[in-house]
């Protein structure tokens, strides 16, 4: 999904549910969450988001969070599994969006 085709959402009430690292070392922590959507229960990384691109967003929603906290969780209404901690997807750069479109017919 490309920051220009990012469908209508809403935003749930989210909980983090794992706050880690491979290593103390390696920097970036991995998180994962939950929440729900019509009676429906979703559990995702911070990687499984549609923002995943981006390594200066994926530092800001995870700075600071313990296991238990809420979180904003935004998700499109026609596909409550596409998601992202906050309130909106960080729209991708039209580089990142070029880039992606050359990979997808070979031309990278």
């Amino acid at each position: 999904m490309s920051g220009t085709d990012v469908s209508e959402g809403q935003v749930v009430q989210g909980y983090i549910t794992f706050v880690g690292s491979a290593a103390s070392w390696t920097g970036p922590q991995f998180i994962s969450f939950s929440y729900s959507v019509n009676g429906q229960r979703f559990h995702k990384s911070l990687g499984e988001t549609v923002d995943a691109w981006s390594t200066a967003t994926i530092r800001k929603d995870s700075y600071g969070l313990k296991v238990g906290d809420p979180v904003s969780v935004w998700c499109s209404l026609s596909d409550p599994e596409v998601c992202c901690i906050g309130e909106k997807p960080v729209e991708k750069p039209a580089i990142v969006r070029l880039i992606e479109a050359l990979g997808s017919i070979g031309g990278i």
